[in-house]
């Protein structure tokens, strides 16, 4: 490569093939995660129907990479995973490394994998699994023979943090870490370095201010971020703009290639199974010990083992990534892995895979709480300083959702946090509504029962309201002017929900707090699912019957009712009413099912933090009390 910077506006695939085979030293990206952004412009990667159309795009595109690469060049490649859905007890996909494992079947070298642990990555709102903390980098190259410097003493493990970013381009590679990644080669002067989804530009920054005789070429697709990439590297008259129109290109399929791969393991002997655990961790100190392991997780012989609301950790210190593979492989064999785990010294690492069981009887337990994980900081917010006039809300309960705007505070708790507040609704009505601060002690008033019937009572009388007023009179111009002063104007405004990142600051600027009307207990939905049946029973009410008094639209929603599974739903207030007119129900369930509070949405605080996933070796002995019920 010739040209001492080079930008290439066009589809990554004719991009690549613009340039000369065997002119690259090394590459370095990180493409468009699956399903994870739009880039605004069609038939762009990580859009695709499924994530086995993305890997094969991707290890199509990877294929002329190589071509493209020195004998001797790197590939620094980094990508990362996807939940397959947003609830329950949703299986992680192991999207990058079932590309790297497709990309080794065409010829790519695995030199290493880089975990990279961002301190500052953004906490978990999800309390079942551990908070996802790092991605990792995987070191390719065309053959045995390359630049990167992987001796044994060689640390495989960086701490980086991410970066913020004055641009409309939120997916940002730490300059930090590309530069990072360059030291672990042995360069020469005159290298040269290609981005093919370059984005805002990162590498190519790296490289003007850290490397001044190397050469860099970007390929990106949209105009926007090449706009981008030229202010930001302050761009002059040392750079060649060139573009291309679109090359189709064929794109390999490696799912019969990856089924290969996952045979069955050989059988061995059953674990006792006289008493069953509430979980298990297990370490091993290579892969013939750890593929032993997981053979009796295939053939369903820990199963017997392990109750089925258990936690399992397992994992190898000797590991590749046909390791990985293989285990994924039990997502479709009666388990779920919630995470990949990272253990590590500080200068190696290995996997801990989290597995549960996949039923749909029972949750598993989770019990983060027992680890004591303080938080930085304790939350000590004095609210007499916010002004909750004009705070949006809303209706998340009812059949029919709305929102509306506080207009008036009628009460205050003693820290001076609203008690009671009237809301506009933006259907011209007005509510008087009752607003919880304290989910756990709300909760503590609910006593539950279940002897041979099933009985709730209500320990104290809150005066929760969702009371209709006739009329109001309000200030508009203190409402109007309360909710200009809550209105985010920053860089991220016009930027959908989906392109906000990872970025805390982006997060927190952009979802502005406000109350949602919600119910005012954690209504027990497998509770509420007992309860119904048994007045259904008692009416002598076949499921078929019971769902024949409602309207033809409640024809699945009544089963749904009554499931106690993860297909299991709570009726809402109105479909609650209706259920009243078949059943004999008792007026503490139905303050239970249906009464509803405000509650603040905000970041949340609380006295332990969710774990991450990237920890040292020492915290494993730890992991048993995910599990403790004491």
């Amino acid at each position: 490569m010739n040209e001492k910077y080079l930008l290439i506006n066009s589809d990554v695939f004719a991009g690549l093939n613009s340039l000369s085979d065997s002119s690259i030293d090394v590459a370095i990206t990180s493409p468009p995660y699956w399903n994870q952004r739009d880039y605004g412009f069609n038939n762009q990667i990580g859009s695709e129907a499924t994530y086995q159309e993305y890997i094969d795009k991707l290890t199509s595109i990877f294929i002329l990479l190589k071509a493209k690469l020195k004998n001797n060049g790197v590939f620094f490649l980094n990508t990362g995973d996807k939940y397959l859905s947003k609830y329950g007890k949703s299986p992680l996909a192991f999207i990058p490394y079932k590309l790297v494992n497709s990309m080794i079947l065409t010829g790519w070298i695995l030199n290493d994998i880089i975990v990279w642990y961002k301190p500052n990555h953004m906490p978990s709102s999800i309390k079942n699994r551990f908070a996802n903390s790092y991605e990792p980098i995987f070191v390719l190259s065309p053959s045995d023979d390359s630049i990167y410097n992987n001796a044994n003493n060689f640390s495989n493990i960086v701490k980086i943090n991410l970066q913020p970013t004055l641009y409309k381009h939120v997916a940002v590679f730490p300059e930090k870490l590309v530069l990072n990644l360059l030291s672990k080669l042995k360069l020469k002067n005159n290298f040269a370095v290609l981005d093919p989804f370059a984005g805002s530009g990162t590498t190519l920054k790296v490289i003007k201010d850290n490397f001044p005789f190397a050469n860099a070429c970007m390929i990106e697709f949209n105009d926007d971020y090449i706009d981008i990439i030229k202010q930001r590297c302050k761009l002059e008259k040392n750079y060649i703009e060139r573009a291309y129109n679109f090359i189709p290109y064929e794109i390999i399929s490696s799912k019969k290639i990856e089924d290969e791969t996952l045979e069955l393991f050989d059988k061995y002997s059953e674990y006792n199974t006289s008493k069953q655990q509430q979980g298990l961790i297990e370490i091993t100190n290579n892969k013939s010990e750890y593929f032993n392991l997981l053979s009796k997780f295939e053939n369903h012989l820990i199963k017997n083992r392990i109750m089925n609301n258990g936690l399992c950790f397992i994992g190898s210190r000797q590991f590749d990534i046909d390791l990985f593979i293989r285990t994924s492989a039990l997502n479709n064999k009666g388990w779920i892995i919630r995470n990949i785990l990272i253990a590590h010294n500080n200068v190696k690492w290995f996997p801990i895979f989290m597995i549960v069981d996949d039923n749909k009887r029972s949750d598993y337990v989770f019990n983060y709480q027992n680890l004591k994980l303080k938080t930085k900081s304790e939350y000590n917010r004095d609210w007499s300083v916010t002004d909750f006039i004009g705070f949006l809300v809303t209706d998340t309960v009812h059949k029919n959702k709305k929102n509306g705007i506080v207009i008036k505070i009628v009460e205050y708790y003693e820290n001076k946090f609203p008690r009671i507040v009237v809301v506009k609704w933006n259907d011209g009505k007005f509510t008087k509504e009752f607003v919880a601060q304290d989910q756990n002690e709300i909760d503590s008033y609910i006593v539950q029962k279940y002897i041979s019937y099933i009985k709730i009572k209500e320990m104290s009388g809150i005066n929760a309201f969702h009371e209709f007023i006739e009329s109001f009179d309000i200030d508009d111009k203190k409402i109007n002017n309360s909710r200009k002063k809550n209105n985010y104007n920053g860089k991220y405004k016009e930027e959908s929900r989906k392109n906000w990142g990872a970025s805390p600051g982006a997060r927190s600027s952009l979802e502005n707090e406000y109350f949602s009307l919600q119910r005012l207990y954690t209504v027990d939905q497998k509770l509420i699912a007992d309860y119904l049946n048994i007045e259904r029973v008692e009416k002598g009410y076949s499921k078929t019957e019971f769902t024949n008094l409602f309207p033809p639209s409640y024809k699945h929603t009544v089963g749904h009712w009554l499931r106690k599974d993860f297909g299991g739903s709570i009726p809402t207030p109105e479909d609650w009413e209706l259920i009243s007119h078949f059943l004999d129900i008792d007026e503490s369930f139905t303050k239970y099912a249906t009464r509803t509070a405000l509650k603040l949405q905000t970041v949340q605080h609380s006295d332990f933090k969710m774990p991450d996933d990237f920890f040292e070796e020492t915290f494993i002995r730890k992991l048993k009390r995910l599990f403790s019920t004491k």
